[in-house]
């Protein structure tokens, strides 16, 4: 077709990659062959994720993100592997009509053929990246022989300690399958219990007999490097497994109970693409804040909220939006969790006395534009960060605080002069996570508008966002009936909720003057900040999630 353009061109459009990125992948090519598709994968300048998008915004197809779906064994069925795997084409859905695929190049009319004829129906077309693609039919055609909780449930029932190293890697398996971010193994009076955590919720998945239990801590224990004699103290650990050829690192935490040691597993996935703040899902008018503070010379911007909000995860997709060709980037975090090219990324040592702070001094010494600090724990890191940003720096960091406007009676309590934090700190914003309404099993409903003021909205706010005069009329709703897709729960996937107070002028003055965080949050509010709840409920209000989910995360 002669109006596709170039990929690095499409790239450059849909704002994934700069002009210098493309001069660089350009001068990598002329000392190894290669596509320059590829060479911009291998250099991390784009995910292959964000190559299968830009190729479905060009096509005009839909992208699919291949982690959301559970294809159905008919639609597998319709082709044999070596040929979906030749074709680069997954098979996911079908009825009497048509059958939905996901396909790398949209543009092969032979494989859609292909499928039509095998199908004998209409092909619907989905994009994908073509790596994804690969995995996924490797696995799906795997697990319709071989389904994994029908070989785990022999091994638990057979037990025995030499079914123990499979019962491990099939339960690390499932959890990768099940988009775990957690893996629970709780000894309770009468079994032991597995939970997966998906979607930031609890799943009980298994229940194997107690005896088989310390043999299974043991094994993960070996796999982490950890003293399997010593089990009166928590322990910590980490290790590296392989699931079709995908590496995961998983964090190890131990601690002794009652019952027996309590085991935990944290998944991180090396998946690049998560690393995109307009994929996170942040309403347009706060990507635009971000972007725009984390494009400034100086200043420290600084990412609130509970753990497991999120906070890292924005921290590195705002690293990956600065140009590191044109600005020295360098880090110091605990421990390094995702590698980014061009950016010197280093990793606390307490033993080796290389701390925060430390990191910050000697990071001033390496001329940085940019200084990514994990987190700001104690007095010393935050004079350290403040300092940097005053000095011209722009400084990026994490606080444990519920909201933005906590963070400055935080920092003040850590012993930081008002006048400092006014003069140094340039933004600070504060997220959550909440569940996504399953796009597979979506209904729309009809509700009072005055509904909502039971989720803890007052009466002005439900109005501004609603548009109604008249609290009486009916709006529309969304909700997840429950399918295969979303294990019947109505969710699949999250997204962030967030809110951004900028340190204006008026702001900066009444952190001086010693202002209770209320009145700096009527001030911001005053200014068109929109606060976590309230991007909650415009979030519901278009279908993206569900105001009990919004509830349950923002109380």
């Amino acid at each position: 077709m002669s109006d596709r353009k170039p990929i690095g061109q499409l790239l450059k459009e849909l704002g994934y990659i700069t002009e210098e990125q493309i001069q660089v992948a350009l001068e990598v090519q002329k000392i190894r062959r290669g596509l320059l598709g590829e060479i911009l994968v291998e250099l991390g300048f784009v995910s292959p994720r964000e190559i299968a998008e830009a190729i479905a915004h060009q096509s005009g197809k839909p992208f699919i993100d291949l982690t959301q779906i559970v294809p159905s064994e008919e639609a597998l069925r319709v082709l044999d592997k070596n040929i979906a795997k030749q074709l680069a084409v997954l098979p996911y859905d079908i009825d009497e009509h048509k059958i939905k695929i996901a396909i790398a190049n949209p543009y092969d009319i032979n494989a859609i053929d292909i499928v039509k004829r095998r199908s004998g129906r209409e092909v619907e077309i989905y994009v994908s990246d073509k790596e994804s693609i690969l995995k996924y039919v490797e696995l799906y055609y795997f697990l319709l022989e071989n389904p994994i909780d029908k070989e785990l449930q022999k091994l638990i029932q057979e037990g025995g300690t030499s079914a123990v190293p499979k019962i491990v890697e099939l339960v690390l398996n499932n959890a990768i399958i099940e988009r775990a971010t957690d893996i629970h193994i709780s000894p309770e009076v009468v079994a032991s219990h597995v939970f997966y955590r998906i979607d930031g919720i609890m799943n009980h998945y298994y229940a194997f007999p107690k005896e088989l239990h310390s043999g299974i801590v043991s094994r993960i224990k070996v796999l982490a490097g950890l003293d399997i004699a010593e089990q009166r103290l928590p322990q910590d650990g980490s290790f590296t497994h392989k699931f079709f050829d995908e590496e995961y690192d998983l964090r190890v935490s131990t601690v002794p109970t009652a019952f027996g040691e309590n085991v935990v597993i944290r998944i991180l996935s090396k998946n690049l693409s998560l690393f995109n703040l307009r994929s996170l899902g942040f309403e347009e008018d706060v990507l635009k804040q971000l972007e725009e503070q984390f494009s400034k010379p100086q200043g420290i911007v600084l990412v609130t909220g509970p753990t497991g909000s999120g906070k890292t995860t924005t921290l590195y997709a705002a690293l990956r939006k600065i140009n590191a060709l044109k600005r020295n980037i360098l880090t110091v975090e605990d421990p390094v969790e995702y590698k980014f090219p061009f950016i010197k990324q280093t990793q606390v040592n307490e033993k080796a006395g290389y701390t925060f702070a430390r990191a910050i001094r000697a990071f001033l010494r390496q001329d940085p534009d940019v200084i990514l600090v994990g987190e700001i724990r104690d007095e010393e890191t935050a004079e350290m960060a403040i300092r940097a940003s005053i000095t011209g720096h722009l400084v990026l960091s994490t606080l444990h605080t519920n909201d933005s406007v906590s963070a400055i009676p935080r920092l003040i309590d850590m012993g930081i002069k008002d006048y400092m934090v006014a003069s140094g700190v340039s933004a600070v914003t504060a997220q959550r996570l909440v569940r996504k309404i399953c796009p597979f099993c979506k209904t729309e409903y009809k509700a009072v508008a005055k509904e909502i003021l039971d989720f803890g909205f007052p009466e002005e706010i439900v109005k501004l966002y609603t548009g109604l005069d008249d609290l009486n009329a009916e709006i529309t709703l969304y909700k997840g009936t429950g399918c295969k897709h979303c294990k019947n729960t109505g969710y699949l996937g999250r997204t962030v909720l967030g809110e951004v107070l900028i340190i204006t002028e008026e702001i900066a003055d009444l952190i001086v003057k010693g202002a209770t965080p209320l009145t700096i949050k009527n001030k911001a509010k005053e200014q068109g900040m929109r606060t976590i709840k309230e991007d909650g409920l415009l979030k519901a209000l278009k279908g993206i999630t569900t105001l009990e989910e919004v509830k349950r995360v923002t109380g």
